[in-house]
């Protein structure tokens, strides 16, 4: 049988033992706490920078796109206008950052031609736009399909790509 001084000595132990884990648990929660503060705080700093950008790009380079399109544009250039237009009024959306994420791995021509597609241009606009025929168009939109999930389901594309806001 054990004497009670050599049971003593691991209650003190185990107790010591306690008290840096507690204190080990308390330090961890801080760190929890300010990494948190920190991510908070990242996140402020990001949306006003993108509510910056934004802004001045609505004050600073819209205006000069309005201001070509009344300048006496033929109809190719017209339509690339229109599409820079869009490009950049887009470029915070959802969409586009649904688009170009690394889940999907479209390539940047089915970025383009996806762009287009919900844009609402045909098949034919996106091959005279894009200066291909229009089986690589068709052949771009079965990739497109495929990479979303679509494959051969009866959903209009356009109309799912709209629906990525």
């Amino acid at each position: 049988m054990k004497s009670p001084a050599t049971i003593e000595p691991k209650s003190s132990s185990v107790k010591r033992s306690e008290k840096e884990s507690a204190m080990k648990i308390h330090a961890l929660e801080e760190t929890n706490e300010a990494l948190k503060t920190l991510l908070e705080r990242a996140e402020d700093e990001k949306k006003l920078i993108e509510d910056r950008i934004k802004s001045n790009v609505k004050e600073l380079v819209l205006p000069y796109i309005e201001k070509l399109k009344s300048t006496g544009l033929n109809i190719e250039q017209q339509t690339y206008l229109e599409i820079v237009e869009t490009t950049v009024k887009n470029v915070f959306s959802s969409f586009l950052q649904k688009i170009t994420s690394k889940q999907y791995h479209f390539t940047p021509k089915e970025i383009q031609v996806a762009t287009l597609i919900r844009e609402g241009k045909t098949t034919k606009q996106i091959a005279d736009i894009m200066k291909v025929t229009r089986s690589a168009i068709g052949l771009h939109r079965h990739h497109i399909r495929n990479k979303l999930g679509l494959g051969k389901a009866k959903v209009n594309l356009r109309s799912y790509l709209l629906s990525l806001q």
